[in-house]
């Protein structure tokens, strides 16, 4: 027995050296490791976003294919098949009204951008010639950048190929990312279409892994994770709807232009836990900018004054109720997890934090109920 015993300790310092020795590895190539780590990212990118498509279509499929059994009495790949498209339409249907609502818009107003562009280089060119009279040194210092970066030409030539090799990089980007959707878009129907077959498979391989007590915690946190991701994003489109319709109310009071286009970017962008709102104002700002620089000013008062109200009244008590957290909570869960992740920390930190909630909960009262003890 005791042999047995040395034999266990020396795999455990085995182990425990082993891991020493990756971890110094790592630690000393960690650019080779985040390098091949990226590169597998962008390799499965598709897939993970097909999941995750695949998760938020779930949540109206699941609805539409329960109202579809009640009401008919179909197979049920038919009634699968038919909640699959509907959802995909609800899906691609509200990102074409998007689309249709703002691409217009945003045409026009780089058309009118592009036509005040004369008048702009005039005003430009006057306020340089007035800053080079009062200031020869600063005259000085530009004949002298212009001296060391070659004549006009060549400045102008430069700066041309950088904006050529811009539009193509930026036109690859689009052709990139759209395959990688409907590559999303493809690999999402299979996995909603299979969802039970590829569980079980799931399951099976976990029970086969790991002891039965262990699979059991595994499958009960994964039902919680689904059940705290799902409302998390019910209560986001409800939020992003409750901010677009007071944001419109409010930009229609005081008579701002593209009062519609602002508001349902607002809705889009706050799909973003509260900070998303920020960018749809940053591009109404500019956009109010090109006709009134005071109005746009006046614009991002109203806006901040409408976010703050809406980000710490409505929005805590709206998500923060689906997912189960306090206003407390769910501020510092999101503001956590933008600081550590950006975007993506903003995104999954809320139901994250619902979840590790849960779990703590969960274990302190039964570790209660394990000392018969009741906290007041």
């Amino acid at each position: 027995m005791k042999v047995k015993n040395d034999g266990l300790d020396m795999k455990k310092y085995i182990l425990l050296i082993l891991i020493g020795v990756c971890s110094y590895w790592g630690l000393n190539n960690f650019s080779i490791i985040w390098a091949f780590l990226t590169r597998i990212f962008k390799v499965l990118a598709p897939f993970l976003l097909g999941g995750v498509i695949a998760f938020i279509l779930n949540i109206p499929m699941s609805k539409i294919e329960h109202c579809l059994r009640k009401k008919t009495k179909g197979k049920d790949g038919v009634i699968r098949t038919i909640s699959i498209f509907l959802s995909l339409l609800i899906f691609v249907g509200i990102i074409a009204f998007v689309a249709l609502l703002l691409i217009p818009e945003l045409i026009e107003n780089i058309k009118t951008l592009i036509a005040s562009i004369p008048s702009l280089i005039d005003n430009i060119e006057a306020f340089v010639l007035d800053l080079l009279d009062k200031y020869p040194d600063v005259q000085k210092q530009l004949e002298q950048m212009f001296s060391e970066s070659g004549n006009m030409n060549e400045v102008i030539t430069n700066i041309l190929n950088y904006c050529v090799n811009g539009a193509i990089g930026l036109i690859s980007s689009f052709v990139s990312g759209f395959i990688t959707f409907f590559t999303a878009i493809i690999f999402s129907i299979y996995i909603l279409s299979q969802k039970e077959y590829l569980l079980r498979g799931t399951k099976k391989i976990l029970y086969a892994t790991i002891d039965k007590k262990r699979a059991d915690k595994v499958v009960e946190i994964g039902r919680m994770a689904n059940d705290t991701f799902g409302k998390f994003i019910s209560g986001q489109c409800m939020e992003a709807v409750i901010l677009g319709i007071i944001m419109f109310v409010a930009f229609i009071i005081c008579r701002f232009p593209y009062a519609l286009m602002i508001a349902v970017l607002t809705a889009v962008t706050a799909l973003i836990p509260i900070f998303g709102a920020m960018i749809a104002m940053v591009i109404g700002a500019i956009l109010i900018a090109i006709t009134s620089p005071i109005q746009a000013i006046i614009f991002i008062v109203v806006f901040q004054l409408v976010q703050q109200i809406e980000g710490n009244f409505i929005y805590p008590k709206v998500v923060g109720k689906s997912v189960g957290l306090s206003p407390m909570w769910t501020l510092l869960a999101i503001t956590v997890g933008g600081n550590l992740f950006g975007i993506v920390g903003m995104l999954i930190g809320l139901p994250l934090a619902s979840i590790i909630y849960a779990i703590i909960t969960s274990v302190v009262n039964h570790k209660l109920q394990e000392k018969d003890l009741q906290v007041i």
